[in-house]
């Protein structure tokens, strides 16, 4: 159930871990994963990294527990990550306590690395100090920022920060990544002229669902780990349910294989826990204008893919709704990654369709 570390235990992604590997080979500076909800990044960022001396920083971490992203938190996650995520190598994480201790403010103690009381540490210092060691020793560092996007709520400017790594610390990469494609694409500006990160090279790399055959595949090959021969058709049953989306497909093969649910009862648990984690996700985002983001979310869950269609029911449901406000409240759900958009809108998650619907 817990993202992989190890590159036996994740299911294909060939093609993504040599993209990343070969971006970090070639001492690529900026590479940015993109994804949806539970699609597997985490677990492929954590197989990638493996090899290489680095921090692993979860963003909504911090920003749930403070609300904001400061400097000071923001440095202090990365000192504790710096001991955490180099257990494997004690030397290695004495070579750098040492480098980073030469910054004023910081004290090395038995229990590792702090941060003075009023001492103003900056991260550019403590990226330079890491660049410093790096360059000493032959070494590449990368600093991984899962959920990037949280790095906007901050009166700092990240963005410019990174760019100026980018462009001034040749031996440091930068891993990030998204699940609110939009919001990340956003909080970078890559594309926006005259932004700090714009023109600069990036490596992009998209994780997808799994087709049907590999999910196929997937849940077979993990029953038969846990000795257990599944009906075919309740894994094509799976399938149409679930679409894809490995985080689903690893908790209804968990409930059927190791909780030894029943397959209709496994897929019931599914969308029961599932409905409460994803509603407690998406009220985060529709709190602001809530009765009018769910209507829309529920004009799509039960079949009205079009504009007009959306809007005719958000207006019976909620009063009149401007064309521009129901076009910012639609680009939102977009960004967030609750809806798609091709030729209809759509709910790429179907257990978020069906907590929508239910609630």
């Amino acid at each position: 159930m817990n993202p992989k570390e190890r590159k036996e235990d994740l299911y294909d992604r060939e093609e993504e871990l040599r993209s990343i590997s070969e971006a970090l080979n070639l001492r690529e500076r900026l590479i940015i994963v993109y994804g949806i909800r539970r699609i597997g990044k985490t677990s492929l960022m954590r197989v990638s990294l493996g090899d290489y001396p680095h921090v692993l920083l979860d963003m909504r971490k911090l920003y749930f527990s403070e609300n904001t992203v400061t400097m000071p938190l923001l440095v202090k996650y990365i000192l504790e990550g710096f001991r955490e995520q180099m257990k494997a190598s004690e030397k290695l994480y004495l070579g750098l306590r040492d480098a980073i201790s030469r910054i004023k403010g910081l004290r090395i103690g038995e229990i590792g690395i702090e941060i003075e009381p009023n001492a103003k540490v900056s991260l550019t210092d403590v990226l330079s100090r890491v660049n410093d060691w790096c360059e000493e020793r032959g070494e590449r560092f990368v600093f991984a920022f899962d959920e990037a996007q949280y790095l906007r709520f901050s009166n700092i400017r990240y963005d410019g920060i990174i760019a100026w790594a980018v462009d001034n610390l040749e031996n440091l990469s930068f891993l990030l990544s998204g699940s609110e494609i939009g919001v990340l694409r956003d909080f970078l500006r890559i594309d926006e002229p005259g932004a700090p990160l714009f023109g600069r090279y990036r490596r992009e790399v998209y994780v997808d669902r799994f087709t049907e055959e590999e999910s196929f595949d997937f849940l077979h090959r993990g029953f038969r780990e846990l000795g257990v021969e599944p009906k075919v058709d309740e894994i094509e049953d799976t399938l149409k349910t679930l679409d894809g989306i490995v985080g689903w497909l690893t908790l209804y093969g968990y409930m059927r294989a190791v909780r030894k649910l029943p397959h209709e009862d496994a897929l019931a648990k599914v969308f029961e826990e599932g409905s409460k984690l994803v509603m407690e996700e998406l009220d985060k985002v529709i709190s602001p204008s809530r009765k009018r983001y769910l209507a829309i979310m529920k004009a799509v869950a039960h079949g009205s893919s079009s504009w007009s269609d959306i809007k005719a029911y958000v207006t019976a449901r909620t009063g009149p709704i401007p064309d521009s406000r129901l076009d910012e409240l639609l680009g939102n759900l977009i960004k967030y990654g609750y809806l798609e958009k091709n030729d209809e809108y759509r709910i790429p998650d179907p257990i978020v369709k069906r907590a929508v619907i239910s609630s």
